[in-house]
């Protein structure tokens, strides 16, 4: 890896604290010195970086590359623009524990990847990660959906007593084994079947670690403040130091009025000892599962089921019809991004209406055909946020910067991104670089994440800091990608290092990728 002196830079060293020029040189996996004036002889590669800033690299807190970033190690939409650590197995949805009970599910949700899930554990995933050698950092947290089907497979039920300590035991030994907390996916299947006494079993789990509880709320739309009120009394009821909330948004205009008292419900549980924070991408438009559109009764099925279940050609003529009911207008807000239907690829990034338009079908039957093919990996965008909204979440101050994107290669052999796969991070920067101090915003991108989820000595420039960081241009800085091309490299990120080795050079990835499985060391107290 050598060393690398950075010289001129105007240094954002991640703390909040105001911008100054130092050089910062690197030794093998960390930065060895930060001061003024360093010698050249103390370095192999000298960089002259004069009217660029150095920060230190970003961390995506709410990712989902858990298998991406071993089918493409490379992880070019998120090394593009900045990222050099990722949080994943959120939402509910990780890739550990694996038993007989869920492991065909999960290879059949992952099976555009084409990898086979061969694990056990937190451990053996972490080892499949090493040896991919990827080109950033991987940091995963313990899902619950995942957790739940590992014992009870996928249906509606109600667990048995045994059945909850066995997700404990298996929780317990992920939090023991490095995994940085436990996340929840209340609005799919099948932890929305879980009741409010399972999840808080599960949180008690995370005491002895200190760790976070992550969060996909049951609501983000008709029921928000009720499911925040709801996340934050189960999380006081058991004892956990810090909640975090994926992704918060008021979806749906009718909700756009709700976020007052959806911020109020946040300060309140902070003033009652709660630490709570959140994460948002810089984007009105979501992105996640074609299928979570299906109406009752058919939202009770997993992908996989819902799949097998439309290939029965009465259930399919009776779930377009349900789909039929929809207003005419819904078809314009839903935007299909990717599926495993070739005849469709060159419409992608259309909504379903333009598309049923361009072949002639009506959109509930163009949808059914498509969730009857492929529900388990059609991808939509979702449209209903308000942009004002946008703005004050992305202020907050407890707020960090987030992808909810998997790690894809710049070409669509797995699948089209939303921009947000490889734009986020520098969005994040040209939206609020109005509304408060640069170093106030790479905070949000950097120790702050990293003080989340436990990642000690990262998300800073700081003697003995593992030598995460990146160099870029402010005055080019800028998000080229959209619906219509989401795997355009962001513009003005120079350079890249991850754990001291450089990964990104002027728009070329290195082939040397030296990124690590980070394991949350904290043990129980």
């Amino acid at each position: 890896m050598g060393r690398f002196l950075i010289k001129n830079a105007l240094l954002v060293d991640g703390s909040g604290s105001v911008p100054e020029r130092y050089d910062v040189l690197t030794e093998n996996e960390l930065i060895k010195f930060v001061g003024r004036d360093i010698t050249a002889s103390a370095a192999d590669i000298v960089i002259d970086a004069e009217g660029l800033i150095l920060c230190p690299g970003f961390i995506d807190p709410h990712g989902h590359s858990d298998i991406s970033i071993l089918a493409a190690p490379e992880a070019a939409g998120k090394l593009t623009q900045g990222v050099t650590t990722e949080v994943s197995g959120n939402c509910g949805l990780s890739v550990f524990p694996v038993t007989d009970m869920n492991a065909d599910h999960l290879n059949e949700i992952y099976r555009n990847y084409g990898e086979k899930i061969s694990w056990k554990d937190i451990n053996g995933y972490a080892a499949e990660v090493k040896r991919r050698e990827p080109a950033m950092n991987i940091v995963s947290l313990c899902g619950h959906n995942t957790l739940r089907a590992s014992v009870a497979g996928y249906g509606n039920l109600s667990l048995s007593a045994a059945q909850i300590d066995e997700m404990k035991k298996q929780l317990d030994f992920s939090l023991k084994n490095g995994a940085a907390g436990f996340s929840t996916g209340l609005i799919y299947i099948p932890g929305k079947f879980a009741p409010d006494s399972e999840i808080l079993e599960l949180l008690r789990e995370l005491v002895p670690y200190g760790k976070p509880y992550t969060t996909h709320l049951r609501s983000e739309g008709k029921r928000l403040v009720e499911s925040i009120n709801e996340t934050i009394g189960i999380s006081l009821a058991a004892g956990i130091p810090r909640l975090h909330i994926s992704h918060l948004k008021t979806s749906g205009k009718d909700n756009w009025k709700k976020l007052d008292d959806a911020l109020s419900a946040i300060y309140e549980g902070r003033e009652k000892g709660l630490e709570i924070t959140a994460d948002r991408y810089p984007y009105t438009e979501s992105m996640t599962e074609l299928g979570i559109l299906v109406p009752p009764p058919y939202e009770q099925m997993d992908s996989v089921s819902l799949e097998n279940f439309l290939k029965n050609e009465d259930n399919f003529k009776a779930f377009v019809k349900k789909l039929e009911e929809f207003p005419e207008n819904y078809w314009s807000t839903v935007r299909l991004l990717s599926a495993s239907v070739p005849r469709l690829e060159p419409l992608f990034g259309k909504v379903l209406s333009e598309i049923a338009a361009a072949l002639h079908r009506k959109p509930a039957l163009l949808c059914s055909e498509i969730l009857r093919k492929d529900a388990s990996g059609a991808a939509a965008a979702f449209q209903g946020m308000d942009r004002g909204n946008k703005l004050r979440i992305l202020k907050e101050s407890f707020v960090c910067c987030c992808t909810d994107e998997t790690a894809r290669p710049l070409d669509y052999s797995m699948g089209r991104s939303h921009p947000r796969g490889f734009g986020s991070f520098p969005r994040f920067i040209k939206i609020l670089e109005k509304e408060m101090k640069l170093e106030k915003i790479i905070e949000k991108m950097t120790s702050l994440p990293a003080s989340v989820f436990g990642l000690k000595n990262r998300g800073g420039i700081s003697e003995g800091y593992a030598a995460d960081m990146l160099l870029f241009n402010p005055s080019e800085l800028e998000d080229t990608a959209d619906f219509a091309n989401p795997h355009l490299s962001a513009g003005g990120i120079r350079k890249v290092w991850v754990n001291g080795s450089l990964a990104y050079d002027n728009g070329k990835i290195s082939r040397k990728r030296t990124g690590v499985f980070i394991k949350n060391e904290k043990t129980r107290r």
